[in-house]
């Protein structure tokens, strides 16, 4: 079975449909461009890749095209029989997040991730300080990202990913000397990663 770059099992037994849609999640996660277009292939590939639907939905989201993610996502809903528990999990965290259900996102965010700690995607919506814990408005809640983060690092390692996020967590609760060697070490594992070169700036 094909899995995406965190170890997880996607549903696509296309290989194209897999790198095409491993690509655009990495677009996603770095705020760089071309994810939209990455997964136009995934679905191009496997117009049944259900992930890959929901994903471009997100990208939409991001890019302020409301209606064109609400396709994107009845897409998804389309092909949701039979999924694995994982595809649904991750598809009803972004369906609660795209209703404006956002404590109930949160709370399916920390749900799925009990589970499935290394969906990075999922992670995403409450990783950073615009994400659903830092932009909550709670007293503490840059304390809360940390140690949110804190608890997921041995899933993660020395993720490119996770260093730009758990870095940027940590200097803005004046962690500096613990958050410059992961940001760093970010930066120069992918270059292409416009969060670390934010987180960076912040620190």
């Amino acid at each position: 079975m094909l899995t995406d770059r965190y170890g997880l099992t996607v549903s696509t037994a296309s290989a194209a449909a897999r790198n095409a849609y491993v690509e655009g999640c990495d677009l996603l996660l770095t705020v760089y461009p071309g994810a939209a277009a990455a997964l136009d292939r995934a679905i191009a590939a496997d117009a049944d890749f259900a992930l890959a639907h929901i994903a471009k939905a997100r990208a939409r989201q991001l890019a302020g095209d409301i209606s064109a993610m609400r396709e994107s996502l009845a897409a998804a809903q389309a092909l949701a029989e039979g999924l694995p528990a994982r595809d649904l999990s991750h598809i009803e965290v972004f369906r609660l997040l795209f209703s404006g259900q956002g404590a109930a996102a949160l709370t399916g965010i920390r749900a799925h991730l009990e589970t499935w700690p290394r969906d990075a995607l999922v992670l995403s919506l409450a990783a950073n300080q615009g994400g659903l814990i830092g932009m909550s408005g709670l007293s503490g809640r840059e304390q809360e990202l940390a140690n949110f983060l804190d608890g997921l690092a041995t899933h993660y390692g020395d993720d490119w990913w996770f260093n730009a996020h758990y870095g940027m967590a940590l200097s803005e609760v004046g962690q500096h000397e613990v958050a410059r060697p992961r940001i760093e070490r970010s930066v120069a594992q992918y270059p292409r990663n416009a969060y670390a070169a934010h987180a960076f700036a912040h620190l």
